[in-house]
């Protein structure tokens, strides 16, 4: 009967788990409506990563959400206010914002969110203060027109390909966290505790 109440108490804390954890994701999408797109990245739940050799240190201060599939100006469709809190390798913000491409008949880089640290960043730097980052502002972006977004860690130099720096990890658009069945699995694992600790008392 112990040996019950410990499985259950382990259900419990995998009910307290995000639905959307994964390893292999560098950050999750919160909110992705016309109006607001909210990123996060836990503490410690990632590290950069050089797919080849490191940015320059003119662009290793940024990252950058584009679309993975391409070249796409039809998903940010005007100005954004942004706030961005956490840190990375203890390293903080002074710069965020978007860019809508579309305003720039000579820009080939497609619609770009962007964050800039205070120094650059080394390859393996791990987040030591959760990221969140919120742009906003009246039907800035129209969420049907990319399927997934992609983090991308600065720049290789000029010219480079798409998606021009190194990606760090990719998000479907729809990958928000599921809060209702996750509230229903903990509702599922408080009541059968219960019901545990009746049985053993």
């Amino acid at each position: 009967m112990k040996f019950s109440a410990n499985l259950l108490k382990i259900s419990l804390l995998m009910a307290l788990l995000p639905a959307s954890a994964s390893a292999a994701l560098i950050f999750t999408i919160d909110t992705f409506t016309p109006d607001q797109l909210t990123i996060s990245i836990p503490a410690g739940s990632a590290t950069l990563d050089a797919t080849g050799t490191p940015p320059p240190d003119s662009d290793a201060s940024y990252l950058y959400i584009i679309d993975p599939d391409g070249l796409n100006e039809n998903w940010i469709l005007g100005d954004t206010s942004s706030s961005v809190s956490g840190a990375i390798n203890g390293i903080g913000f002074f710069q965020h914002g978007s860019f809508d491409s579309s305003l720039d008949p000579h820009d080939s880089s497609g619609d770009v969110l962007y964050l800039a640290f205070n120094d650059p960043l080394s390859d393996g730097d791990t987040v030591t203060s959760a990221i969140t980052a919120t742009w906003s502002g009246s039907n800035a972006f129209d969420p049907s027109a990319v399927s997934s977004l992609s983090l991308i860690w600065g720049e290789d130099g000029y010219p480079s390909s798409y998606p021009f720096g190194d990606p760090q990890g990719t998000t479907s658009t729809s990958a928000v966290p599921d809060t209702g069945s996750t509230a229903a699995l903990l509702g599922v694992g408080v009541a059968a505790l219960v019901f545990a600790r009746r049985k053993l008392g």
